[in-house]
């Protein structure tokens, strides 16, 4: 049996500030910040469902998650997270389950580190 060896990836997640900005210049900070706090839980949430069905090699299930990251995160500003949503939606297109945990793997911690980031985003806004 072959060793799995875990990498924890150090990626820096890029923003896009601009359309963070014009988010909340349409909604308002207070909204634009309730606004955030939910898809600080929409996609710590969806995160946790890839993450289970993945390691479960449940594909189909994988699908959703993957999907809804894809869509809800360039809406929010998260684009490096919604392109390694996109790469990981291809792969389970075309069937290709052997990369999909790798590149799973790649968006946990990239949405991790996503989830930090927008935690930060009330304070960088105050700075500004």
């Amino acid at each position: 049996m072959a060793d799995i060896i875990v990498f924890r990836s150090m990626e820096t997640p890029k923003l896009n500030y601009p359309e963070i900005r014009i988010l909340f210049s349409e909604l308002g900070t207070g909204q634009g910040l309730r606004v955030f706090e939910r898809v600080l839980f929409e996609v710590s949430d969806k995160l946790c469902q890839l993450e289970l069905a993945v390691h479960e090699k449940d594909w189909q299930t994988a699908r959703r998650p993957t999907n809804s990251l894809k869509l809800l995160s360039p809406q929010v500003g998260l684009d490096s997270l919604a392109t390694v949503a996109g790469y990981l939606a291809d792969a389970l297109a075309q069937n290709d389950y052997a990369i999909a945990p790798t590149i799973c793997h790649r968006m946990i911690c990239l949405g991790e580190a996503s989830l930090f980031q927008l935690a930060e985003l009330p304070r960088v806004l105050m700075d500004q």
